[in-house]
């Protein structure tokens, strides 16, 4: 009779595992000392948003189990940001504009990398991440190419073939090198 409460409490814990990994490997220096990314707060948080675009995309692949787990990570993100403004000292009137803003960031990302994502078009896939964090870096310092091929690099191999892993609640991420070339695979989770 319970059964469905138990499955929802599941799948918030799987969300909780998934978020985890996803903000370990987000913080990986490799994406700010030899990529370009600059280690500021907006740029931790494009990274978390890249890593979360991957693994929503790959669980859309995952039918209706895919969709609920990916709207339980949706609401992981915002716990977590929610918390972390609040510790970084936002006033309470400010937190739900600041919630709302990266809400649609994590929209806007998750809607400009799906499509070459989905693809395997790294051109298409780096001119997206050239585009929605040039308001990072300016002077085109961000190697996009780097991150575009990680991406697919992570895209490929996060769940299996069957995703069975991934709604456990486990990832095996690639690892970053600073050259860009292929690493291990660091599993999580």
């Amino acid at each position: 009779m319970f059964a469905w409460l138990s499955r929802r409490s599941d799948r918030r814990r799987n969300a909780r595992e998934l978020y985890g990994s996803i903000v370990t490997q987000a913080r990986s220096p490799t994406f700010y000392t030899a990529w370009g990314m600059p280690d500021t707060v907006e740029g931790r948080i494009e990274m978390l948003l890249v890593h979360l675009s991957v693994v929503l995309c790959r669980l859309s692949q995952e039918g209706v189990e895919g969709a609920r787990l990916a709207q339980a990570l949706n609401e992981a993100f915002i716990v977590d940001m929610d918390g972390n403004m609040r510790e970084m000292t936002f006033g309470d009137l400010a937190v739900p504009r600041e919630i709302k803003r990266a809400a649609a960031a994590l929209f806007d990302r998750h809607g400009a990398y799906r499509g070459p994502l989905a693809a395997r078009q790294p051109t298409l896939l780096s001119g997206a991440l050239e585009t929605q964090l040039a308001y990072l870096v300016p002077a085109g310092g961000l190697d996009a190419g780097a991150i575009a091929h990680y991406m697919l690099e992570a895209a490929a191999g996060i769940g299996g073939p069957s995703g069975g892993a991934l709604l456990r609640g486990r990832l095996g991420w690639p690892v970053p090198t600073p050259n860009g070339s292929r690493g291990g695979v660091i599993s999580a989770g």
